[in-house]
């Protein structure tokens, strides 16, 4: 048996809050941890709360190696047959974890028989696990074709900065050191990707008024953490909380009276003739004692954690060139539309898409004439819907990088190498071509009442979103596929405030948005917003504000942000 110290910070002393003595001597060695493990396998067990930092955690248990080995010839029979109660639950984990982040790579630890990885895979997500017994790695291949290591974490060693998500649901209170779990969890995690960690809260009502008979009191259980204790161990290992949220669990009606018995066995019987006459014979039962809580978190941007950063620098893309196609939203662009084209740097570009809104000139004619790949509208739709035409069809072209230029010539297309480098390098999903930047909006000629609206509205913006971009309304952007898949872009208004609802959107999926200086030009043939469109559109811009509180508190749900 090993004496261990705090995991947190290192301190020997502590207070004894249950210290449980073994019903039979020679039973101790006979145990076998069980994902559905009950209150009779509990032998001398002592679970203490560290006096320095509040951690509380099994004093005294099984060695390293004699945990591994059990949990490496787990079987549970029990956890299978809960299948379509498991699958429910990862679901409700799932939907939350999506209001952070969509799809992307997602890695679950401990992923069991594979129940939630085959939930994401059916959302969109690639999937990966890691896990320790070869019963389950065996039953998520065989049974779902999953991608599971069969392992730990560590010994997986999976890519710095790879995955999107990295899920760890009822696994962190096994782990015999799960402060270094967590912190392979973040090297392995992107800047902007979520870690999702759901774990028996001891300092639960429903754990104060068990105490030892609590079913978070197991065999397995090495820690017991607390929203604070959970807290302190995130953010010595990197992480900074975002949300905390409970979490309901989902049962058969038969399991929960079989494990009601492991309590009272007249509450057991007597909820089990209940439930007999009272639910059908597979109902589900979702139940949420709020003794359970999930904590969503990121990594933390601070001196401390810079210098490991900088050892594992983010993958490049240098290598590799990535599909690009530029479009080009336009209306009677026919004059401007051939020195567009001349500009654009055809050995980056492998395409270009031009979308007519009903133009009343000759657009088409000439696109057509420059060999460029033309869609029509048949009535003038507006810009937005210009815009969802133009992503559509670059997306199905298999366009990696979607680069937006305005044919009307008032942007630089030779500018499209910088716009699109920090998407190639991996350090953004979006680059915005920004005006605002070295005095490049007042240098073109931008009208001086525009520009100092645009930066009113831009300093709201932030605020409100709590991003730092320096303007809003450029129409010159690039973005990466994986962006335009991620949001609902096709919800979102055929006007002019189309390009602030697509940035909205990206903020509440945190997908990263990088700026590149650029120089615009201001001249009788080129479009510009008059005073009236440019009051609408400044509405616009509020309501959609409004719209995102409103969102992001969850008083109104909005399906374009969904």
């Amino acid at each position: 048996m090993n004496k261990t110290k705090c995991n947190l910070c290192g301190s020997s002393y502590y207070k004894v809050v249950y210290d449980i003595k073994a019903k039979k001597p020679d039973t101790q060695a006979q145990v076998q941890y069980k994902i559905t493990g009950d209150k009779s396998d509990l032998n001398n067990l002592k679970v203490v709360r560290c006096l320095k930092c509040g951690l509380v955690y099994a004093s005294v248990h099984d060695s390293h190696k004699e945990i591994l080995s059990k949990y490496c010839s787990m079987e549970d029979p029990l956890y299978i047959a809960e299948e379509k109660g498991r699958r429910a639950a990862a679901r409700l984990l799932l939907n939350k974890l999506i209001r952070f982040r969509r799809k992307g790579r997602i890695l679950d630890v401990g992923c069991a028989a594979g129940f939630l990885l085959d939930e994401a895979k059916k959302l969109g997500w690639e999937v990966s696990g890691v896990e320790l017994s070869s019963w389950a790695v065996k039953y998520a291949k065989q049974e779902f074709g999953l991608n599971v290591f069969e392992g730990g974490l560590k010994d997986a060693g999976f890519a710095y900065n790879y995955f999107d998500a990295v899920v760890m649901t009822d696994v962190i209170e096994h782990l015999p050191d799960p402060r270094m779990v967590l912190e392979e969890a973040r090297r392995i995690l992107k800047t902007d990707g979520i870690l999702c960690i759901s774990t028996p809260d001891i300092e639960s009502l429903l754990s104060k008024i068990l105490g030892a008979k609590w079913w978070g009191i197991q065999q397995s259980h090495l820690f017991y953490f607390s929203r604070k204790t959970i807290n302190r161990m995130l953010d010595a290992a990197g992480f900074k909380v975002i949300k905390y949220s409970p979490y309901a669990r989902v049962f058969s009606s038969q399991y929960l009276a079989s494990r009601l018995s492991g309590y009272n066995s007249f509450v057991s019987g007597l909820f089990g003739l209940f439930a007999k006459y009272i639910f059908p014979k597979d109902s589900l039962l979702k139940i949420n004692f709020y003794d359970q809580v999930v904590v969503f978190a990121k990594k933390k941007r601070s001196l401390s954690f810079i210098h490991t950063d900088e050892i594992h620098p983010v993958e490049r893309n240098h290598n590799r060139k990535m599909k690009t196609i530029v479009v080009l939203p336009a209306y009677n662009a026919a004059k401007t539309l051939p020195m567009t084209i001349k500009d654009i740097p055809k050995d980056l570009v492998d395409d270009i898409i031009l979308v007519d809104d009903a133009s009343k000139d000759d657009t088409v004619k000439v696109a057509k004439q420059l060999g460029i790949k033309v869609f029509m509208h048949r009535k003038n739709m507006g810009y937005g819907a210009n815009q969802k035409t133009c992503y559509s069809k670059a997306l199905e072209a298999g366009a990696e990088i979607i680069v937006m230029v305005h044919p009307d010539y008032q942007y630089d297309p030779t500018i499209i190498p910088k716009l699109i480098e920090p998407i190639q390098k991996g350090e953004a999903d979006a680059v915005f071509g920004s005006r605002m930047i070295k005095g490049g909006a007042l240098e073109g000629g931008m009208p001086l009442w525009k520009h100092n609206v645009n930066i009113l509205l831009t300093a709201l913006e932030n605020v409100v979103l709590g991003t730092y971009l320096t303007e809003y309304h450029s129409g010159f952007r690039a973005y990466s596929s994986k962006y335009l898949r991620q949001v609902n872009f096709m919800r979102n208004s055929d006007n002019f405030v189309f390009d602030n609802e697509i940035i909205v959107q990206g903020a509440l999926n945190y997908l990263k948005i990088e700026e590149v200086p650029i120089k615009t030009r201001y001249f009788d043939e080129a479009s510009s917003i008059k005073l009236i469109p440019s009051i609408i559109y400044g509405v616009g811009i509020l309501k959609t504000l409004l719209k995102y509180l409103l969102h992001k508190h969850n008083i109104i749900r909005f399906k374009q942000f969904e």
